[in-house]
């Protein structure tokens, strides 16, 4: 006997394989725009800096307070490879253990070190409670 149940139970199977191919699709137009984004970054970087100067208007580049060591601008280079890399949201404590498996170096708190590196780099985001992303169009 055919009742509601099977038919909700077979509507849930429709949409999970649904969901799946759009998620297929998603992933694959990402790799494409990734890739291509990649290109557009191995552009020679004179050319990068006019349009830098351009953009700013002839505003000098701000200063910067404190000292910040090598150690830690490796850190946040190495993190925004990370994120880059990534192709959807990555998890604060995954991104710490990919860090600090490249750069051999620890994070003592990844929460304040994040919080810089968002402040530094206007790309890197914070979409939920212990979620990053690199944002590409903004």
């Amino acid at each position: 006997m055919f009742d509601e149940r099977i038919a909700l139970k077979i509507r849930l199977d429709q949409l999970a394989d649904a969901e799946v191919r759009v998620m297929q699709e998603f992933k694959k137009e990402r790799a494409v725009i990734f890739s291509r984004l990649q290109e557009l970054d191995s552009v020679d970087e004179s050319d990068d800096r006019s349009v830098t100067a351009i953009t700013k208007l002839g505003m000098p580049p701000r200063a910067r307070r404190g000292r910040r060591s090598e150690s830690l601008t490796k850190l946040r280079e190495t993190a925004v490879v990370v994120l880059k890399e990534q192709n959807t949201p990555i998890r604060g404590i995954e991104l710490q253990r990919f860090v600090e498996e490249r750069t051999g170096k620890k994070i003592a708190n990844m929460t304040t070190f994040m919080n810089g590196l968002e402040r530094e780099n206007e790309r890197v985001r914070k979409l939920g409670r212990g979620l990053y992303m690199y944002e590409y169009d903004i």
